[in-house]
């Protein structure tokens, strides 16, 4: 990665800020203490990992404002990429927003190749770098006060520090999960084998256990053939039971029909008086028939005279009644016309009156001669009215007469009609009826003793069978005995017989228990085999990522890689006078023919070989930046990245005079190895030692950062 443009908004103390590191090979970033160095490059990590040195987000954004945001080009290879990332802080109980886009340089600009959410953007960054931000601060950022952390430690330390710079301890979880898997598995060995030696005692029984099926399979034979002899016994005698019981049943039945058959025959014997007595009685309204029909004829004969009589009287009052009608109307219609009579005779008392014929004017004698006219006319047709109403009225006397008479007559003639047509009709009905009941009754009479005859022969067979079953049923409570002693032995035998097939049962679950019990050992011996090769793994998987295993190989390949990268920096600082080279290994003096782990640094120069620890000054400090920048370019190339871009913070304060020359003549002699170089100090006099400089410093609104 090789930074190109860097903007900052409300970025810590930042408020506006950007910077371009086009045309920078090697510079120098300056300013005080607190100033916001530093902060340039936490703007970088968290704009590609969303890493600072905040613990949360919202502690970066500038103090009294509510959002930010960082805009960092850079380039990879022959790529050109951007990165932007902002957040705004939450409201109230809401959380704060973030937002982060990947671009991709396209012709004239960008274009976003963002994923779908910023988890999946950030992987893509760390695809995009083939750097994430441990391996970033560890190889490209060399960190203050960490360039002798690996060769001030003790020779017994140092291979502890190399595995932790190459993140080795991953192996070391590897080994303690696999030293746990083994225990496991152990652990299962051992429960297995108590398991099967607890199986093996219980199929220490299985001989027994067949020997008890046998004996009790023989046992049950027996019991069932005596079994079912006492069930036939039971059942018969149930049987016979079930036959009494039936006969009990049917005498109840029998005493029923019995007495029916007593009613019936009483019934018959009413019925055979009530035939005899209705023959006498048709018998007798024959005899007495024709003597009754003759006085009845005669009463009717005087009751038809009277009713021509009312015929009569009916027809003279209809006359009356018609002709009073027209009386009645002729009056009305002479009412009216008195009536017209005199409204003309009004009309013309009027002066001037008109005739009310044509409407002329009439003179007084006209006037009066008319008016003599209608008063004429009048009287005439009041007489006439007059006489009709006398007419009408005596009319009326008339009608009520003969209303009169007309009811008495027919009340004597409904009378007389209810009292002998209904004799005659009831004479002519009985002598009809006793005509045609006569011969059913005597029919009836010879049926009704035939079955009187009938149901006495019943009753007498009745009789006769409930003797025999009444018999028949004195046998019952010694059967009844014989049935409960015959019952209770077959109870106490099922009983015996269940308890048998019990213990049959018992038997067989026992046999099936060996029986899986024997399955469950096959089973647990063949985990036992497999759980003791997977401990066997484990183990090997332990010992492999152990320190003397995986990671002592991994130390021993990147020893050439850290040796050969550390001598050609050393070559090119020190005009090849030093070398060094790294020892893994010693002999133990007390102990012949065994190594001691260790992981000493021996240095060559013009004067033979000596130890590390035997150097200082400028020279160590020539060894330690010469073996960090090796560490770090080789985790750069453990973790596939590229390491173009080089940023020391490494405290000049701590040096002297000389040390801060000879660093800066250190990173001079790298300078063609890297893009880019960035190197961090707050010292003044540091600044002319580079050709640019990146200066920082700090005001009212904020910090500034200038290129000179």
């Amino acid at each position: 990665m090789i930074p190109v443009r860097l903007s900052l908004r409300n970025f810590m103390c930042y408020r506006e800020a950007s910077l371009s590191f086009e045309g920078i090979h090697v510079a120098c970033l300056c300013g005080n203490n607190g100033d916001g160095k530093s902060t340039l490059l936490d703007a970088m990590t968290w704009a590609l990992w969303g890493r600072a040195r905040a613990r949360t987000d919202d502690e970066l954004i500038h103090l009294g404002m509510t959002d930010m945001d960082v805009e960092f080009e850079f380039a990879v290879g022959r790529e050109r990429y951007r990165i932007i990332r902002k957040r705004s802080k939450g409201k109230a109980r809401r959380a704060g927003q973030s937002l982060l886009d990947l671009q991709v340089a396209a012709g004239d600009g960008f274009r976003s190749i963002s994923g779908d959410t910023i988890r999946q953007t950030e992987r893509k960054i760390i695809d995009t770098l083939r750097m994430d931000y441990d391996t970033f601060v560890n190889s490209a950022y060399l960190l203050q006060g960490r360039a002798d952390e690996f060769t001030k430690k003790e020779p017994a330390r140092r291979k502890q520090v190399l595995a932790d710079i190459l993140g080795l301890s991953r192996y070391d979880d590897l080994e303690e999960r696999a030293r746990e898997s083994a225990r496991r598995k152990d652990r299962e060995v051992r429960d297995i084998d108590v398991a099967v030696a607890q199986i093996d005692t219980e199929l220490a029984d299985k001989g027994a256990h067949e020997a008890d099926l046998r004996d009790i399979s023989e046992e049950i034979a027996k019991i069932e053939d005596e079994w079912r002899e006492k069930r036939d016994r039971v059942s018969g005698l149930e049987a016979r039971r079930h036959t009494l019981e039936l006969r009990g049943e049917q005498r109840e039945d029998i005493e029923s029909r019995i007495k029916q058959a007593g009613e019936t025959i009483g019934s018959f014997k009413g019925l055979l008086q009530e035939h005899r007595k209705r023959i006498e009685r048709y018998e007798a309204a024959a005899a007495a028939y024709e003597k009754e029909t003759e006085e009845a004829r005669a009463h009717l004969a005087e009751l038809a005279a009277m009713q021509d009589e009312i015929e009569g009287k009916r027809s003279e009052q209809q006359e009356a009644s018609n002709k009073g009608h027209y009386l009645a109307t002729t009056n009305e219609q002479l009412k009216r016309e008195m009536l017209e009579f005199k409204d003309k005779i009004d009309m013309l008392a009027a002066e001037e009156a008109a005739c009310p014929l044509c409407g002329t004017e009439l003179g007084v004698d006209g006037r009066d001669r008319i008016m003599e006219s209608y008063r004429s006319q009048g009287i005439e047709k009041k007489e006439l009215f007059r006489t009709n109403e006398e007419e009408k009225n005596r009319l009326e006397s008339r009608l009520k007469a003969l209303k009169q008479d007309i009811d008495a007559l027919d009340g004597r003639v409904r009378e007389g009609r209810e009292r002998w047509a209904g004799r005659a009709e009831m004479l002519d009905r009985d002598y009809r009826e006793a005509q045609a009941a006569l011969p059913q009754e005597r029919e009836a009479l010879a049926k009704t003793e035939e079955e009187l005859k009938r149901w006495c022969e019943a009753l007498d067979a009745e009789v006769k069978r409930r003797d025999t079953y009444r018999a028949e049923l004195e046998a019952a409570p010694e059967l009844e005995a014989d049935l409960g002693a015959a019952s209770r032995e077959l109870e106490e035998l099922t009983g015996t017989l269940e308890q048998r097939r019990q213990s049959l049962g018992s038997a067989r679950e026992r046999l099936e228990r060996c029986a899986v019990l024997e399955r469950s050992r096959g089973e647990k011996v063949a985990a036992k085999e497999s759980a003791s090769r997977d401990r066997q793994v484990y183990e090997e998987l332990a010992r492999a990522f152990g320190k003397k295993g995986i990671q002592a190989m991994l130390i021993e390949n990147a020893l050439p890689e850290i040796e050969e990268e550390a001598n050609r920096l050393l070559a090119r600082m020190t005009d090849g006078r030093m070398s060094v080279s790294i020892e893994s290994q010693r002999a133990a003096k007390s102990r012949e023919g065994e190594a001691i782990e260790t992981l000493d640094i021996n240095i060559g120069d013009e004067l033979g070989t000596r130890r590390y620890e035997l150097y200082s000054g400028g020279e160590a400090f020539r060894i330690d930046f010469a073996l960090r920048i090796a560490l770090s370019k080789l985790l750069a190339r453990r973790a596939g990245a590229p390491l173009p871009t080089l940023i020391v913070d490494e405290g000049f304060g701590s040096q002297d005079t000389g040390g801060r020359e000879r660093l800066v003549e250190a990173i001079n002699s790298i300078q063609d190895d890297f893009e880019k170089i960035l190197v961090i100090t707050h010292i003044n006099e540091m600044k002319e030692s580079f050709p640019v400089r990146i200066e920082v410093s700090k005001g009212p609104d904020g910090s500034r950062v200038e290129v000179s």
